[in-house]
């Protein structure tokens, strides 16, 4: 069973530091758009010490706990404690994570490490990186609009969830791909990507709407987070 801690699902239903810092003068990406876990970091650090921190992902739960914890974590350090983090730190941070859920601390980790490089090019080669990717589309933390009151059972959200997939089914397919449901637990609905939607750019945004739908019709917050790739890497 994949358990999440409480403190690693307050961080994702209430990520803090979420979204783009315009007067970075940091960053750090890692992750893939094809696996989902596209990540990045801005970090403006003033006086060798990190005074603002931000970040922004394509990947689930996990990933957006793991962004908010970090940045969370990073304000106020100085450089030379910002190099010593680690996943490990950050899965710490977390409250831990299951073995399938790990690559979201080692992608954050992978972003901080990267960042940091950034900054520490000569200012002159910074200056000459005038225009820099768009971050990427972030899945939103979502809620229920009306929570529901009655119980369901297990089966119950199953075929709920069934029944969204297949209404929005037209849609993924339209575009060349699809999403099924691989399980539910607790909070955590999870779906593997298939055809087009494995690798799009808006991964995130797929997903957001999605899991709107499923909280709206589940009556309760939940995270839908892609399904592991075989193969998954970082870089």
């Amino acid at each position: 069973m994949f358990d999440y801690s409480p403190t690693l699902t307050d961080h994702f239903l209430n990520p803090r530091n979420r979204g783009d810092l315009e007067d970075a003068n940091a960053l750090g990406e890692a992750g893939s758009l094809r696996t989902g876990d596209a990540f990045r970091l801005m970090l403006r650090i003033e006086r060798g010490e990190i005074a603002v921190a931000r970040f922004q992902t394509t990947g689930g739960g996990p990933e957006v706990a793991a962004g908010s914890a970090l940045s969370e974590c990073l304000v106020g350090k100085t450089l030379a404690e910002a190099r010593s983090i680690s996943s490990d730190y950050v899965e710490t941070l977390l409250g831990g994570l299951p073995d399938a859920d790990r690559s979201a601390a080692r992608v954050a980790a992978a972003a901080l490490t990267a960042a940091l490089a950034d900054h520490a090019q000569p200012p002159a080669f910074r200056a000459a990186q005038v225009a820099r990717a768009p971050g990427p589309v972030a899945i939103q933390t979502l809620r229920p609009s009306v929570p529901r009151t009655l119980g369901t059972t297990p089966a119950d959200e199953t075929a709920a969830v069934a029944a969204v997939l297949d209404e929005m089914r037209s849609r993924f397919q339209a575009d060349g791909g699809d999403v099924e449901l691989v399980d539910i637990v607790g909070p955590r609905v999870r779906v593997a990507l298939k055809g087009a939607c494995a690798g799009c750019q808006i991964a995130g945004l797929t997903l957001g709407g999605l899991q709107q739908r499923i909280a709206d019709v589940l009556g309760r917050a939940v995270l839908v987070v892609p399904a592991p790739t075989q193969g998954r890497v970082v870089r």
